[in-house]
């Protein structure tokens, strides 16, 4: 038993060690509260002397968060030539132990977990903190299933200087962005491009770019796209693939700008589950592209078009000029199929979506929705396409790609 401050008793043996600081579970004597107790390692010190400053970096950031996500630090000690900070002791194990015992995730688990560290990541963003080294072993799970971030070690706090040499990578290879990868200056960007990899670690079971090396791990976060969550993961609401899409882009420029905004879509996903069907419009979208004239009916139907198209709880951004010309291609009467191309994690299926819902009443017999990314192969394709247009298989011997064929 170790006696700290007079007040403090922590256990001999560490539950926990880090690149800075060991951490024990103790009793505060005056309270009988159970907490946990980061010292950080006098070898260390020794070896770095700037690390008793981002030691003193992560205890400021903690004073200045207050929030139910972020482990909360309830005091410091320094004791002799020893310095310890005080924090609240979390007793569930982390996210990282939470995926190597479970594989992968719900997605309604995955959302809940997203939504409620995008919560402490505004909260520190608005500080003007940024975590840098967000990985699931620094997401610790309460008893109550309550993710608390934790491990503000090398977090960046606005307004003071930086402890880290110019060119230097800072945070854990696995989860750096690629402008991090590069040793440039990052901003809350990169803990949203770090977040973005254990959401799809956390659908996946899988991390999307991990290599046989971190060398490798290195190279795949800077050159090769994300595997595709589609198909990895087929029943992953379109919206989600979307979103977590645009967070890992390798622009930081081109990445979704905005934690709060991650929480906010993540949040629509949430409610938007349980929805069986979407609102459909009820006002005509006239897409100037569109020879509207070919879709005419001699009496403008009263009712809603016919339609399938899965709900998307979160408003649709740009690529205006790709809607454009999908809408001008489907427009002409010669064109019967368009093919919308790119790598996984782009949105294809999302962009699809959104020209298909603008185009709901332009056509008389309505859009419809086809998903086939749960097929194991190419002979469930009729039976699916009749699924989706309620058109009923007859069991008289014909072939069932005729008979969708004729009935269509």
């Amino acid at each position: 038993m170790i006696r700290l401050a007079k007040r403090y008793d922590l256990d001999d043996d560490p539950i926990g060690q880090g690149g800075m600081g060991t951490v024990f579970r103790g009793v505060d004597l005056e309270t009988g509260q159970t907490i946990a107790a980061k010292r950080l390692k006098p070898e260390a010190v020794k070896s770095d002397p700037q690390l008793l400053e981002r030691f003193e970096r992560e205890g400021d950031a903690l004073r200045r968060l207050n929030h139910p996500n972020i482990v909360k630090m309830l005091g410091t000690v320094d004791n002799k030539k020893e310095h310890f900070i005080i924090l609240e002791y979390v007793p569930g194990g982390d996210l990282g132990d939470l995926l190597k015992a479970k594989g992968r995730l719900s997605i309604e688990r995955t959302l809940q977990i997203g939504i409620e560290l995008s919560d402490a990541l505004t909260r520190a963003h608005y500080l003007k903190i940024i975590h840098r080294d967000l990985k699931p072993a620094n997401v610790l799970m309460g008893e109550d299933n309550v993710p608390k971030l934790t491990d503000f070690g090398v977090a960046h706090i606005g307004g003071a200087g930086s402890v880290t040499g110019a060119g230097l990578a800072v945070g854990t290879p696995d989860y750096m962005s690629p402008e991090a990868v590069n040793g440039e200056e990052v901003d809350d960007r990169a803990d949203i491009w770090s977040m973005g990899v254990m959401l799809f670690e956390m659908l996946t079971g899988r991390h999307p770019f991990k290599g046989d090396a971190v060398t490798n791990t290195l190279i795949n976060i800077l050159t090769q796209q994300q595997p595709d969550l589609e198909t990895l993961r087929p029943e992953t609401p379109v919206a989600l693939v979307d979103l977590i899409g645009r967070m890992l882009q390798k622009d930081p420029n081109a990445r979704i700008s905005s934690v709060r905004l991650v929480g906010a879509e993540l949040e629509a996903i949430m409610r938007g589950r349980g929805e069986t069907r979407r609102t459909t419009l009820t006002t005509p979208i006239t897409i100037p592209a569109i020879d509207e004239t070919r879709f005419e009916t001699p009496t403008p139907p009263t009712f809603a078009p016919k339609h399938n198209l899965p709900a998307q709880t979160t408003p649709f951004f740009g690529r205006e000029m790709e809607i454009h010309e999908i809408s001008n291609l489907l427009g002409q009467p010669d064109t019967r199929l368009v093919t919308v191309l790119g790598q996984g994690g782009m949105g294809k299926t999302r962009l699809a979506l959104q020209a298909a819902e603008i185009l709901v009443h332009a056509f008389e017999h309505g859009v419809y929705f086809v998903g086939l990314a749960s097929l194991p192969n190419a002979e469930g394709i009729p039976g699916a396409v009749a699924d989706a247009v309620g058109y009923a298989l007859l069991t008289d011997g014909r072939d069932p790609a005729t008979q969708v064929s004729d009935y269509l």
